[in-house]
């Protein structure tokens, strides 16, 4: 009798990561999209089109085609690769019969129940502009809420490191004004490579600092950002407390697929 033919195939990779199709400097070694970051197989999902310049946002329908894709080549959970792609996360969700984690964001809430209610928790975003627009939906997509006093925010755009922060997104093929508000000497700039990983640890340290003098009562921060985790040994560090960043949360959810 003839083996019934699969009707999803499985080829070993239980994470499937959604990655916008363009390249930056700091793809490197313990970055949250580079392959030997992680001592398991990820399945990368690049999306061509994913940004849509007229609306200047995320194009959700080109997400979801490819989520489902990655259900149908037989990953068992899908992770995002921008931590503000959170805004989809019902979208995405609703999509599939995987569990779909879209940011590091969705780690806020536990991080505010394992710490005692006189805590707060510190988010340390790319912007903090673009986190907090469209009425904080991208907050609310991960059970976060906006007004409360629990929760402090900081933006690496928003820095007097921004120069510094941003020279970590060039080095590949960025189009004028893909990045959020870039002008054209900003773009430029980028395309010149001028990054720099310790440069760039420096700033993003001086930030987690800064926010912790603001806050002497932050319990722990969570790196919205998936060019961050390169950065979160010498945050947390510098800072003494709990940070979470995503290529951690990646290796955790690995551990909860995993049968063998």
């Amino acid at each position: 009798m003839m083996n019934k033919v699969k009707t999803k195939f499985d080829f070993g990779e239980a994470i499937g990561m959604l990655v916008g199709k363009w390249w930056c400097s700091a793809v490197v070694p313990g970055h949250h999209q580079y392959a030997s970051t992680y001592d398991f197989p990820v399945r990368i999902k690049f999306i061509e089109n994913y940004w849509i310049q007229s609306k200047r946002e995320f194009n959700i329908s080109e997400y979801v085609r490819c989520a489902k894709e990655l259900e149908d080549e037989g990953v068992k959970a899908i992770v995002g690769s921008c931590g503000l792609i959170a805004g989809m996360q019902e979208e995405l969700a609703n999509a599939v019969d995987i569990p779909v984690f879209s940011s590091n964001l969705l780690v806020v809430p536990l991080a505010l129940n394992v710490l005692g209610k006189g805590k707060k928790v510190g988010i340390l975003t790319d912007s903090s502009e673009v986190l907090l627009k469209d009425d904080y939906k991208i907050l609310k997509m991960c059970g976060i809420q906006p007004e409360s006093p629990r929760i402090a925010i900081k933006g690496m755009e928003e820095s007097e490191y921004r120069d510094i922060w941003l020279t970590q997104f060039g080095g590949g093929e960025i189009e004028k004004g893909n990045w959020w508000d870039l002008d054209e000497e900003g773009v430029a700039k980028l395309e010149l490579g001028e990054f720099d990983i310790q440069k760039v640890e420096e700033g993003i340290v001086s930030v987690a600092r800064e926010m912790v003098a603001e806050n002497p009562d932050l319990g722990a921060i969570v790196l919205e950002c998936t060019e961050m985790p390169l950065y979160a040994k010498a945050i947390r560090k510098a800072t003494g407390i709990l940070v979470f960043d995503s290529v951690s949360l990646v290796k955790f959810i690995h551990s909860a697929t995993v049968s063998v």
